[in-house]
């Protein structure tokens, strides 16, 4: 018994001198990928952006400016990158104007919830008054 209680506190000073318990995981992007922030009236959230949408974002933040409408398909969980709300934007494009009905404040959003999100202003979320304030990656 002591001869496995020995080995078993080997084992955990191993462990402990091998591994930063404290280190912080790394989260690869894909490609010219960002994560850009957004800020709306009453809140902020967050979406990971590819393509030709994440060079936009970019050139944008570089210059100082704002690429236009972030215009996406909401879906529900946070995607990876937009905790604490409990939706994401997938296939995001600027767009200068949208329509109305996916207008809205990151935490309209929250309140309403993702199911009633869709059942009453559909698949997209535009808000109107999100500034790009950050870009990750």
């Amino acid at each position: 018994m002591k001869r496995i209680l020995a080995l078993t506190l080997v084992a955990a000073l191993a462990i402990t001198a091998c591994g930063d318990g404290d280190a912080t995981p790394t989260t690869t992007l894909p490609a010219r990928a960002v994560v850009a922030e957004f800020s709306t009236a009453d809140g902020t959230f967050k979406v990971l952006l590819t393509g030709d949408a994440a060079d936009t974002a970019r050139d944008a933040f570089t210059n100082g400016t704002q690429p236009g409408i972030p215009n996406g398909r909401i879906l529900p969980g946070d995607g990876g990158v937009n905790a604490p709300h409990e939706w994401h934007l997938e296939d995001v494009e600027f767009a200068e104007v949208t329509i109305e009905v996916c207008d809205g404040t990151a935490a309209y959003v929250d309140g309403v919830g993702y199911d009633a999100w869709v059942a009453s202003q559909g698949e997209r979320y535009c808000p109107w008054s999100a500034e790009l304030i950050g870009l990750e990656g």
